[in-house]
């Protein structure tokens, strides 16, 4: 079989970049390892894909090879009101924005994406052809050889790739694009989980599994000797027998690839500043005062975290009693739970993250058109260049966006 133009992938960046190919006259076609296209879109959101972000800009999106990486001509050429218009007016999809310029399927559905993608898509008449596992890419002259790994073969004078990276593999992410573009001379950044759960010291996080709660957490990367502020987000963070997770992780996950160490601030008490906080502890020391610590926090944090944190600020037995409280205790007890800090030391792993940070270097990739600057006719879309984005919309936005300018510029 030939054709014009070939994308390696069916997810968000492969049906984008093959619906505008077909739309400025291309023949093309998609080969999907699995047995349905856009199975990660489907598990995305909560199963409610937050498809994009209003609030998208290049400041949203990082790589390993630069912190920024200079997108914004890409992001501009699609931006969210673009992603709304094609949705609601091509696709057939009502949107709804919510907190934090979050857009999701007015249905909270991440099944209506990928029903109306697959639709619009057949109604091109774009060939998708699944359980096509590409196992190998040759060129000749100027044609590509794509071979399968039930022995198929097609050939394209062009290719898109569009693999995604190496997270949630089972979903059809096994990082085989990755050794298709080394083939063609290209290199790889590190490859790092993010979008993921976390992994801490323990000895900071011991015995309170299991425990959720609301808080704000700041995120310090070091650079050469000195840590330095990234950014705070608040939301829910839930403790776990490895370390940390929650919606505030997820939103904060992004900094860990970026920097050699990473160290969380935690302030359990959001709703207060430390002034207010001292002044709500050493009242609670006076109604108190005919009580032991096990009791200092009950009715304000979760009894556990209060009596483990306690102890961190360096009383050891929870038998003391309230009213023997120093101001300089209360002080102690103050900052930890307005500044407790964690060292993050891992993630936990690909098979639990959203996004793969890291990939083919943008310096290797004509930014002009997403072409190969190694190998004439073989392009680029999606996760599996070195470009990352925040949590919450920002990784899917990307995936139209740079899908979009691939297939018009293919």
């Amino acid at each position: 079989m030939k054709t014009e133009v070939t994308v390696i992938g069916g997810g968000a960046a492969g049906l984008m970049a093959a619906i505008t190919a077909k739309k400025n006259g291309r023949d093309v076609v998609i080969l999907e390892r699995k047995d349905r296209i856009l199975k990660k879109v489907l598990v995305t959101g909560n199963g409610r894909c937050n498809l994009s972000n209003v609030n998208a800009t290049n400041e949203n999106y990082f790589g390993i090879e630069k912190q920024k990486q200079d997108i914004n001509h890409i992001l501009n050429n699609f931006l969210p009101t673009d992603v709304i218009d094609f949705f609601e007016n091509k696709v057939g999809i009502i949107c709804n924005e919510e907190s934090r310029g979050k857009l999701y399927p007015l249905s909270g559905q991440a099944a209506s994406i990928v029903d109306g993608l697959r639709f619009y898509a057949q109604n091109l008449r774009i060939p998708i052809y699944t359980d096509f596992y590409v196992t190998k890419v040759t060129k000749e002259m100027f044609e590509f050889k794509i071979f399968s790994e039930d022995k198929r073969q097609i050939n394209s004078k062009k290719i898109i790739l569009a693999t995604g990276g190496i997270s949630y593999p089972e979903l059809g992410s096994n990082g085989s694009g990755y050794q298709i573009a080394e083939n063609f001379g290209h290199s790889l950044t590190k490859l790092v989980p993010t979008i993921v759960q976390l992994k801490t010291e323990k000895h900071k996080i011991k015995g309170l599994r299991g425990i959720k709660l609301d808080a704000k957490v700041s995120a310090f990367g070091k650079n050469e000797d000195k840590f330095e502020k990234i950014c705070t987000y608040e939301g829910e963070l839930l403790f776990t027998d490895y370390g940390i997770s929650g919606n505030v992780v997820f939103n904060i996950s992004f900094v860990f690839p970026l920097y050699k160490e990473v160290e969380f601030e935690v302030d359990f008490m959001p709703k207060f500043d430390y002034n207010n906080l001292f002044t709500i502890l050493k009242k609670r020391r006076e109604i108190l005062k005919n009580m032991t610590m096990e009791q200092y926090f009950n009715g304000m944090i979760n009894k556990k975290l209060g009596q483990f944190l306690t102890k961190m600020s360096g009383i050891p037995k929870l038998s003391k009693n309230i009213s023997e409280l120093t101001d300089n205790e209360i002080k102690k007890i103050c900052t930890i739970l307005k500044k407790y800090k964690i060292k993050i030391l891992d993630t936990n792993g690909f098979k639990n993250a959203q996004v793969t940070a890291g990939g083919i270097p943008l310096s290797e990739i004509n930014l002009e058109n997403l072409e190969s600057k190694k190998t004439k006719g073989l392009y680029f879309a999606g996760e599996v260049m070195d470009v990352y984005g925040e949590c919450g919309g920002f990784n899917l936005h990307w995936a139209w966006a740079s899908g979009k300018f691939a297939g018009e510029n293919i």
